[in-house]
């Protein structure tokens, strides 16, 4: 039985290379065809990824609280109390990994000749850096916490036509009700890709932002936390709700339903990609296997003849297709794998739409993801398109008259 298996093999190893060039190109084909379709997917996921990230890192996190009321009126009279109590009472809770307390005012920025919607954002630098890296979205200047220094989203700063040094107003009203303005001095520009950030953000210490709101040095109006692993999300917002039954709790996927819609946005693309590709081997296989087989009629006719069981020659032309599946499969994987893995260290610089993309909160640079699941869905589907592309050959085969064959010969 061994021995009838290897020779069954080796047949069909043989009439793979009968024809090396068409052979080769099927190969080839499906190799490039599965680079391209991983390099797709990778930059697809990492883009997504990035906007997820940047987002989480510099606003909501995984889960945010607000005091109730808050994001319905967007008022300092609603705000957090007594925000180092309840980050204590949350240290218990491993899952949250870093928490960020922030102060936020709306209100408007101006100059001498122009003026714009902003939103002051109060900050601990030691927190926020802990929190998500937040001088790593520092592009111009530096953080300096001086009094009445500033930083502002690169949007803002491009509409207000401000850099590093120049100075703004910011007015807005004070937890009393009060019209209130503090002169800033901006000493950095901050590019996160999250647009309710560089189109809006001004930030200051945490200090200074309470001062100006006229808060106690205890309060603010958002608490932000990192959750790991992010596959407990909605578990541990519950263990928090449970915890501060009489704050409102967010995950990111509440507070950002868009990020989510892109996410599945891209699953389609990737999906329809992925078909596409997979179309394309099954078509290509079937179509080299259909010729094959008609070449060598009169071969498989004579094993009919002489007593060659028929499941033996249908194994063979199985063999021969997953033969040039799983070669198309392999230097696919070593292309694609190779694209990804540039991508991921380099990755694709687009800053000549620099402009455009930052308007959809994308970076110019984009960075691919490597996920084995690429590689495991793509050798799995390959397998099957092999399969299925053997139906009409061995139909072929089947209605094979070997009789006929031989003296039509």
């Amino acid at each position: 039985m061994y021995k009838n298996y290897k020779l069954i093999f080796k047949l069909a190893w043989l009439n793979v290379w009968r024809r090396k060039a068409r052979g080769v190109l099927v190969v080839l084909m499906i190799g490039v065809s599965m680079s391209v379709m991983l390099g797709i997917q990778g930059l697809y996921d990492g883009m997504t990824n990035h906007m997820i990230d940047s987002t989480l890192r510099s606003d909501s996190g995984e889960i945010s609280i607000y005091a109730p009321s808050h994001r319905l009126h967007q008022s300092l009279k609603y705000h957090i109390k007594d925000t180092t109590s309840i980050i204590q009472k949350l240290s218990h809770i491993e899952q949250i990994k870093a928490t960020a307390q922030r102060i936020k005012v709306t209100g408007l920025v101006s100059t001498a000749r122009k003026s714009s919607m902003a939103k002051l954002i109060g900050i601990d630098i030691a927190q926020e850096k802990k929190f998500g890296d937040f001088e790593k979205f520092i592009i111009d200047g530096k953080w300096n916490t001086q009094e009445n220094y500033a930083l502002i989203g690169k949007k803002l700063a491009k509409t207000m036509k401000l850099s590093v040094g120049s100075r703004v107003i910011f007015s807005s009203q004070n937890l009393e009700g009060d019209l209130t303005s503090i002169s800033l001095r901006i000493k950095g520009i901050v590019q996160t890709t999250n647009p309710a950030i560089d189109d809006m953000a001004l930030f200051v210490s945490l200090a200074k932002s309470q001062e100006f709101a006229g808060l106690q040095a205890g309060d603010s109006t958002q608490i932000a936390l990192r959750i790991d692993p992010k596959a407990n999300l909605v578990q541990t917002k519950e263990m928090i709700t449970t915890l501060l039954p009489n704050e409102d709790i967010y995950t990111w996927l509440e507070l950002y339903p868009a990020l989510e819609q892109m996410q599945e946005m891209m699953k389609v693309f990737n999906g329809i990609s992925f078909f596409i590709v997979m179309l394309v081997v099954l078509i290509g296989i079937m179509g080299v296997m259909l010729v094959s087989i008609l070449e060598r009629l009169r071969e498989f006719g004579i094993l009919l003849a002489i007593g060659q069981p028929y499941r033996n020659m249908r194994l063979q032309v199985i063999i021969e297709a997953l033969i040039l599946g799983l070669g198309g499969y392999l230097m696919g994987a070593i292309l694609g794998g190779a694209v990804l893995y540039y991508m991921k260290i380099y990755g694709l610089d687009l800053s000549a739409f620099s402009d455009g993309l930052e308007e959809f909160g994308m970076a110019s640079t984009i960075y691919a993801t490597i996920k084995s699941a690429y590689f495991s869905t793509t050798l799995i589907a390959i397998i099957l398109a092999s399969l299925l592309s053997v139906i009409l050959p061995i139909r072929r085969l089947k209605k094979l008259n070997p009789i006929e064959v031989i003296q039509g010969d």
